[in-house]
């Protein structure tokens, strides 16, 4: 009992009963150690089971992948020079082949804002007042940008046409060091004749730079770069663009110009997420035949099991039947731990690929290795639900089998306390008593 604690041995009579209860206990929990064992074998065989399911849930992604048709409309553009261009395409692309000519790439233009006077420090406030407007256009239709220059200074007329999404602004010195002469540099953002800036306004600039800030003399403000359209030639025909990217001028096709040249394009059918997809298949039927055969040889938590090696033997024929026919399958590994692996053949796979029917073979092959994978997989579900069970099952009568033995030895312990104190009081009783007659003898001897 909780609290207690008891001294065996006080009886004087040589008998230990703690050490016949503990051996006590050890025999009566042998039961309890062998539905331990069971257990433990039912967790071992559990966890083989959720590995194989595991394993066979990889299947998943890659045959749905196979499923869908638009896997099967894939395309991809080749450019036999590849340092002019580069190309993205979508299924809506026709698989044929263009000559294209790169012969100007698109730029934004660049103006140089002059002062009437020489402005030698950026940080100055101007006295003046008055209106700066950056005309320019966006996507071809005129707008501006107006900044009131009164008791601002150069830097912080930079920092205001650089709020816009349209410009950037910066400041050079034409002077020297010592002797500087700072003016604006006004860059388009968007490149493209439709993006171009066309030029400037002081308001308090009648145009002959007798007045106002910011010259509108063309010796002093003008553009430094000039603005371009990006220009490419498909088969013959001319296209121009703002940027240099060209979307849809061949359908489903967008190239973006990254040089000046010629280079042939070719779109054609891409079999790589299809190949990917195959080799998914493959890598998973492989890492599921190892699983088995580690969870099912001698020893191990399920030996015996034939079921597992016929459900491996049956998901092989379904690949073999759906594919491996047309001789893209080849069997690798010759040890135990290799022995019956598969790989596709590097020298036939993208043959087969290009064959008109593939699409329908693999889609087939899928489809049927879909439907036996999941029932297959909801049959190791119940398997694993099971095992729960039996496991819970054993938790239970190891808990009340442990709780009765337990009591059983308490009552035993406090019984044979009992027992050892009446012993014990018996004893002293048996001294007393021998004693006492020990004292009437050795009277009788004296009276005599």
């Amino acid at each position: 009992m909780a609290g207690e604690f008891y001294i065996s041995g006080i009886s004087g009579t040589g008998f230990d009963y703690q050490a016949y209860l503990a051996k006590y206990q050890e025999l009566k929990m042998i039961p309890v150690q062998l539905l331990q064992a069971d257990q433990t074998e039912l967790l071992a065989k559990q966890q083989a089971i959720s590995a194989i399911k595991e394993k066979l849930e990889a299947f998943s992604d890659p045959i749905s992948v196979l499923q869908d048709s638009k896997t099967y409309e894939t395309k991809k553009a080749t450019l036999s020079n590849p340092d002019i261009a580069t190309v993205s395409v979508t299924n809506d692309a026709v698989e044929t082949s263009y000559n294209i000519q790169v012969n100007k790439l698109a730029q934004a233009n660049s103006f140089k804002i002059g002062t009437i006077n020489q402005i030698s420090d950026i940080n100055a406030k101007i006295s003046g007042t008055g209106t700066l407007t950056i005309n320019y256009l966006k996507d071809g239709n005129a707008t501006s940008m107006s900044i009131d220059y009164n008791n601002k200074s150069l830097k912080e007329i930079m920092d205001e046409i650089n709020t816009s999404s349209d410009l950037q602004a910066s400041i050079i010195n034409l002077g020297t060091s010592s002797n500087p002469n700072y003016q604006l540099i006004v860059n388009s953002k968007n490149s493209g004749l439709n993006n171009r800036i066309t030029g400037i306004d002081d308001t308090s600039n009648p145009g002959d730079d007798s007045a106002g800030v910011f010259s509108e003399n063309t010796a002093n403000t003008y553009e430094t770069i000039s603005a371009q359209d990006a220009e490419i030639v498909i088969n013959g025909i001319t296209f121009t663009n703002s940027s240099n990217t060209f979307d849809n001028v061949i359908t489903g096709v967008s190239i973006t110009a990254m040089d000046v040249g010629s280079s042939s394009l070719t779109i054609q059918k891409d079999n790589s997420q299809i190949k990917n997809q195959l080799e998914n298949i493959i890598t998973a039927y492989n890492d599921l035949l190892t699983t088995v055969n580690s969870a099912t040889g001698r020893g191990k938590p399920l030996a015996g099991e034939g079921s597992l090696n016929t459900m491996v033997s049956s998901v092989f024929r379904i690949i073999s039947n759906g594919i491996g026919k047309y001789g893209i399958l080849d069997t690798v590994g010759d040890a135990d731990t290799t022995k019956g692996l598969l790989a596709l053949n590097e020298d036939t796979i993208d043959d087969f690929l290009n064959r008109p029917d593939a699409k329908d073979i693999i889609q087939k092959m899928a489809d049927t290795l879909e439907n036996y994978i999941n029932t297959y997989t909801d049959n190791l579900s119940r398997v694993n639900q099971r095992y729960d069970s039996r496991i819970r099952d054993i938790d239970e009568r190891m808990e009340n089998l442990t709780l009765r033995i337990n009591k059983e030895i308490e009552n035993m312990r406090l019984r044979f306390a009992k027992l050892e104190v009446y012993l014990s009081e018996m004893q002293a009783l048996q001294l007393r008593i021998q004693n006492f007659a020990a004292g009437l003898q050795l009277n009788n001897e004296q009276g005599q």
